[in-house]
């Protein structure tokens, strides 16, 4: 008798696990699975081009130009403003000081990227520059439990009628995407949060696990390229089928060996893709 006990637990333990893992599923992804996104657009000097900054205008008028997707960054100005761009502060990118939320658009719009003509585009002008002619595939960079980006990209892409991907490493952000855009295809960007010490918390620990996925049941998982075996995307790839598309190929080469590993889709950067 205390074995069948036993055996309901282990039963009841691994459905509740399965439950908590569990992605969701979304048909524009058959369509979309398949794309190659050029990272923060089509930056750098591939293909003998000038050079372009990342997430600028000139980048992203490149990937629309090749028919690549595109996937871009965005946070909040200090007014509000939906503002593709992909690290916390200015510093690196643009040679000025400061956190991006701390700056308006004004300011944020007086600095250079990387020395070009470019400056920090806001999202409604990406979204007038792309008008449907590629998907985009949008990372929403936000805090554990502050959901203003969500909400502010939200407003900002309903009624866009272009192909739309949104992604996030936090699962807490998808609360409020998957409340206003509720067709729009959620994708878990997941990494082995171990590996660098300042997210070695219980949380992205729990994270890391793809124990948040009940949250807003994600359509795709954008993985990292160096992890595609981490624990338990296995299982949900073998049990649920959810596509996988890698991050961050850097190569021809890597991009073969993606799609060896079981990835339908890869974000790349530093080469244009044949």
């Amino acid at each position: 008798m205390i074995a069948v006990y036993i055996i309901l637990a282990v039963i009841i333990v691994v459905c509740a696990w399965l439950f908590l893992i569990a992605p969701g599923d979304n048909e524009k992804m058959e369509q979309l699975k398949s794309v190659r996104y050029a990272h923060r657009g089509l930056h750098g000097t591939v293909g003998g081009e000038e050079f372009a900054a990342e997430n600028s205008m000139t980048a992203f008028k490149r990937a629309k130009e090749h028919g690549f997707g595109i996937e871009l960054d965005v946070r909040v100005s200090k007014d509000g403003e939906v503002v593709v761009f992909h690290d916390e502060t200015v510093d690196r990118v643009t040679g000025g000081e400061g956190r991006v939320s701390d700056l308006t658009l004004d300011e944020l719009k007086a600095l250079s990227l990387m020395g070009t003509e470019d400056t920090v585009p806001t999202l409604k002008e990406v979204l007038e520059l792309v008008d449907g002619a590629v998907p985009l595939l949008v990372e929403i960079k936000e805090k554990a439990l502050d959901h203003t980006i969500s909400e502010k990209t939200a407003e900002v892409l309903k009624g866009y009628e272009g192909e739309l991907l949104i992604e996030s490493f936090s699962p807490l952000a998808f609360g409020a995407i998957k409340k206003h855009l509720p067709k729009v295809p959620r994708g878990f960007l997941a990494d082995k949060h171990t590996n660098y010490e300042k997210t070695r918390t219980l949380l992205h620990r729990i994270i890391q696990r793809f124990l948040m996925n009940f949250i807003a049941r994600p359509s795709f998982i954008a993985m990292n390229l160096k992890t595609p075996t981490l624990f338990p995307m296995p299982v949900i790839k073998a049990i649920f089928k959810t596509p996988m598309i890698a991050w961050t190929v850097r190569s021809r080469e890597e991009e073969i060996e993606a799609y060896k590993n079981g990835f339908s889709g890869v974000i790349f950067e530093n080469y244009i893709p044949e």
